[in-house]
């Protein structure tokens, strides 16, 4: 069994080399995802000069750890919307996530990019008795929209009280995709190159590494999570759901099925294998990971399987439901927040912000403008705050006991010993949350905000932009 994605099993590393030098630059776009990859894309056509930064590798954080599924019945995350907007907010929604969809599927077409598109009806099934009302009065709204919608009487791999199915979804390879896009790529692209500084100098802004400037007028930000927390204050406008993944080799057809309401089960097939994703929670929760890995793979004993990977992820969660998408201040731009649904809404993101960059007219710019206010955001906030507290606090007070805990003169660390001792920092960077060990994907996680770090210190997930290395002296 192997504790990474299938996704990054199945496919060769793409190299870039590290920033060595200034540079100068009309759009600077940081962040190596599908959503600053698409962004990339997107400006291709133009006469700009581009350059995208990657913290870590190319398509290795949370584009390669999803289910990789383009799908826009989206469990509850559509009646969210309609609560806390009204229907026809919901449906603009429903028709950017359709799109986007299309948008993806062209691309796929266009550049020939063998990323493993599979089209298959997408469902939506609860086995709560209340929830089937819900997804009947969904039901009707999605016909209003003249959205075909079907009535499924059964599954064999779920228990369903009430399933309903759409068409012109798909599945695909996450990271194929992503490669795909840079195929005929012009524009440089530096990997294991982190952005510590943003700031503003008349027309322009001064991104600054440990080491080196760049110059652009443009700034996109397009990493996992914002590493700032001043002056948006992020931390307290969005919160994080973390969810395990498996992939087990079986035979089954063609499937992609999620259930309404939450704790989150959604289940794809690939090629000979079983991705099956549960146990999703609120990342202040549960922050023993293993406890987690153990209850899914339980799940999959009753379904007669074994993983052959397992892995997590991390979303970032809107306090609405709608994501961050636009223009943050003057000329910074930013894409997150998708609420799960980074695959469709990462691409969109692309679009949106090389339109604003080039002035085009673009019909969801302000759907989802990060500045909007509304009452939801505004009580989201409190609830947030008590994550972050909540995480702070259990980040200390859990400890593992394949851990040992010290002080290295006067600095907490965290010690764990395989085939040699790996020694870091006890504190995350980005907001000082205490670190824990994950024991089956041996990193370092934090409760508060989702930054990752490898066993020995460097961090592989943003929003911290640091390591947490103990340098041996």
């Amino acid at each position: 069994m192997k504790n990474i994605s299938i996704w990054k099993d199945t496919v060769k590393e793409k190299e870039y080399p590290e920033l060595n030098e200034n540079k100068e630059v009309d759009v600077l776009i940081i962040g190596g995802g599908i959503t600053g990859i698409s962004t990339l894309y997107n400006l291709s056509n133009t006469n700009l000069k581009v350059m995208l930064v990657e913290q870590n590798k190319i398509g290795m954080s949370t584009s390669a750890n999803n289910t990789g599924k383009l799908n826009y019945l989206q469990n509850d995350l559509l009646d969210k919307i309609r609560t806390n907007f009204n229907d026809k907010t919901a449906a603009k929604y429903i028709k950017s996530q359709q799109d986007a969809i299309e948008m993806i599927a062209d691309i796929i077409t266009k550049e020939n990019i063998n990323c493993d598109l599979q089209k298959v009806n997408a469902s939506l099934y609860t086995n709560e008795k209340e929830e089937v009302k819900k997804i009947k009065d969904l039901e009707k709204f999605l016909k209003k929209m003249g959205i075909k919608v079907e009535k499924v009487k059964k599954v064999n791999i779920v228990k369903s009280k009430y399933m309903i199915e759409v068409p012109n979804t798909y599945t695909f390879h996450p990271i194929k995709y992503v490669y795909g896009l840079l195929k005929n790529n012009r524009f440089p692209i530096y990997e294991n190159t982190s952005i510590k500084r943003i700031e503003k100098k008349q027309d322009y802004y001064i991104c600054s590494t440990d080491k080196y400037k760049i110059k652009s007028k443009w700034v996109v930000i397009a990493s996992h999570y914002p590493y700032f927390n001043i002056p948006y204050l992020f931390p307290i406008k969005a919160s994080l759901e973390k969810s395990y993944l498996s992939a087990s080799k079986t035979l089954a057809r063609p499937i992609s099925l999620i259930s309404y309401n939450k704790p989150t089960i959604s289940i794809r097939n690939y090629k000979d294998c079983l991705i099956y994703l549960s146990n999703s929670h609120s990342l202040n929760k549960h922050i023993c990971a293993k406890e987690n890995f153990i209850e899914l793979q339980n799940k999959l004993k009753n379904l007669d399987l074994k993983p052959d990977y397992l892995w997590s992820n991390i979303d970032i969660m809107t306090n609405d439901g709608l994501p961050y998408i636009g223009r943050l201040k003057d000329n910074i731009l930013i894409g997150t927040g998708y609420n799960t649904w980074g695959l469709t809404n990462g691409p969109l993101a692309g679009q949106i912000l090389s339109d604003i960059i080039t002035g085009k007219q673009n019909e969801y710019i302000e759907l989802f403008n990060p500045k909007r206010i509304n009452l939801t955001n505004i009580l989201g906030i409190i609830t947030n705050v008590y994550k972050n507290i909540s995480g702070f606090i259990k980040g200390y007070l859990v400890r593992n006991n394949k851990v040992t805990y010290k002080k290295i003169d006067k600095q907490k660390v965290m010690i764990y010993q395989d085939k040699k001792s790996h020694i870091v920092n006890r504190k995350c960077p980005h907001f000082g949350c205490g670190l824990v060990f994950n024991e089956v994907e041996k990193t370092w996680d934090c409760p508060c905000h989702g930054s990752r770090f490898d066993l020995d210190g460097k961090c592989t997930m943003s929003p911290s932009n640091h390591d947490i290395s103990i340098r041996k002296k």
